[in-house]
């Protein structure tokens, strides 16, 4: 049977949104490690669980499917609403094996895009669009009211398949205004938090 654990602890964020402004002239990704707030400007941002919680989780590490996810905004066709797309790094073997596991659980019966889509992005089949070998997507979503706004966020997931489950170790929630402006909701590292000296403890 397949389980989606829900992280215990959460890292605190400033007012519940790491603001992100998007501006013409800035360039690359901003690094997010779910530490520190990001508060310069960026066009996109690229996600990663810090390699120093890696080497300490064996087990995240051995089981992990995902090595980075970048989420840009970018213009949505549909006039009103916004867009982001996910730019997905794999380990070795990672979307074989998380397929594999979709397709020998409960989620077997729904169609293999609808599965990774919810798995990858918390989205549904209609709002979003595969690129080739899941490599990367584009999800169609209501744009956000103001940086507090949580109601149409996308998920960022980084999965982990152990004892037959698939649970997430870390994850966050992105949203997008009309500007392309992102922001960041309730970032999460399952059963890990940092300490004041900058120390990842249990």
């Amino acid at each position: 049977m397949t389980s989606l654990k829900t992280p215990t602890k959460s890292l605190a964020v400033a007012s519940g949104a790491a603001l992100l402004t998007l501006t013409a002239c800035s360039g690359g990704a901003a690094a997010y490690e779910f530490a520190e707030p990001l508060t310069e400007p960026t066009q996109r941002i690229e996600f990663r669980v810090p390699e120093e919680l890696v080497e300490l989780n064996e087990e995240y590490a051995e089981t992990r499917v995902l090595e980075s996810v970048t989420v840009s905004s970018t213009e949505s066709e549909e006039p009103g609403r916004c867009s982001v797309e996910f730019r997905f790094e794999y380990v070795d073997g990672g979307p074989e094996r998380l397929l594999t596991f979709l397709e020998e659980t409960s989620e077997g019966s729904a169609p293999e895009e609808d599965r990774m889509a919810s798995r990858l992005t918390g989205s549904g089949p209609d709002s979003i669009e595969f690129g080739e070998n899941y490599g990367s997507a584009v999800v169609s979503r209501g744009c956000a009211t103001s940086p507090t706004d949580d109601e149409t966020t996308v998920e960022v997931n980084f999965p982990m398949l152990e004892d037959g489950s698939l649970d997430n170790f870390a994850q966050a929630e992105v949203s997008v205004m009309q500007g392309g402006e992102l922001f960041i909701h309730e970032p999460e590292i399952d059963d890990w938090q940092l300490d004041s000296n900058g120390n990842w403890i249990q």
